[in-house]
This record gives structure tokens, sequence and C-alpha cells, in this order.
């Protein structure tokens, strides 16, 4: 979703501006203590599920992306088509949008390459990513749609766990914007497979 992408893009620019006013020796609090409320009050902004939401999220869009890419070399469908476009034109604004987020938070995305959640619901298994890569035509489009479906349930109800025990307005926004988008695309693949 664009204007959630945008939303949080503007939600970045004016923290992010302060920040570089400070480190480019713009004042510090009257006590000299660069940043102590900033830092303070900037943690109590979120907590141990934003962050794991986040983490977590980064593989798995990342994911979503690369099986979306893989769809115009492998079929001439235009649904599927029409769709992979759709995935990578939301997914990839959130990965950047997750790791912006984790680095606010001073939390390194170095655990963010894919398949680093492969114990996460609906990641799909290196073997299957394999298998989507050797086929092409009708066979891939029916794996290609299972796995999507199965990759959006996990990420859906990754997002839902946030909504609900998560404490940054923005990630909240933004997990709520994944099951909008998600949950309509699974409708969508489920009348693709015929039902």
């Amino acid at each position: 979703m664009r204007s959630a992408t945008a939303r949080i893009a503007a939600v970045f620019a004016v923290p992010l501006a302060a920040t570089m006013l400070t480190a480019c020796g713009g004042s510090p609090d009257r006590h000299g203590s660069a940043s102590s409320t900033d830092r303070s009050s900037g943690q109590a902004d979120h907590n141990a599920d934003d962050i794991a939401f986040a983490r977590t999220m980064v593989p798995r869009h990342q994911q979503g992306v690369q099986m979306a890419q893989m769809v115009p070399t492998n079929t001439t469908n235009p649904r599927v088509i029409a769709l992979a476009d759709r995935i990578i034109t939301t997914q990839a604004p959130d990965i950047q949008a997750f790791r912006t987020f984790l680095m606010q938070w001073q939390e390194v995305p170095g655990h963010d390459a894919p398949g680093t959640d492969s114990s996460g619901v609906g990641m799909v298994d290196q073997a299957t990513m394999d298998k989507l890569q050797s086929l092409t035509g009708p066979g891939f489009d029916r794996l290609w749609l299972t796995s999507m479906i199965d990759q959006h349930r996990g990420a859906i109800a990754m997002a839902q766990d946030e909504v609900a025990h998560g404490r940054n307005a923005d990630v909240i926004y933004l997990a709520r914007s994944i099951i909008a988008t998600q949950q309509p695309e699974i409708d969508q693949m489920k009348q693709m497979l015929g039902g």
C-alpha cells in the first residue's frame, strides 16, 4: 500500500533530521547529555513484540519478493503475473520500512537473510523454492499459488499477533496494512486455483 509506506516515511523524516542535526554538532540538551532523554523516550515507543515482528517480516517479505520475481520467466499467465507485480510493489517498501524501524531502535537487522525464518509458519522451504525455479506453465502456477497462500497466511498470523501485542503505533499500522492487503490476495489465489 503506497499510502502506508508514505505515512511511515513521513514518520521517520523528522526524527531522522533531528538525529542528523545532533550528530553534526547541533545542541545537545543543556546539561550536556547528548540525548539521554531522547534515548529513553525512543525506547518506550516499542516493545519486544515490535522488534520480533520487524525482524521476522524482513526475511518473510524478502522470500515473497523472491518468489514474485520468478513469475515473469516461469509463466505466461497474466493473472499470476499481475499478482506477482502487486506483491513486489507492496512488499519491497515494507522491507525498507521494517529495516528503518530496526535501525531506529538500534537493532541490527543482520539476521534477515532469506531463509532465516525457516521455522516460521508459511515460510517456503528450500526444496520447494528450487522446484519452483525448475517449473514452467500451469505446474509452476499451481505450486506458486499454493506456496504463496501459505506464505501470506503466516504473515497474517504474525501481523495479527503484532496488532494484539505490539506497542509501536506505526508498526501496528503496518501490520494492519499487511492483513488488509494479503487476505484479499489469498482469496484471489484460491479462486485462481479453482476453489
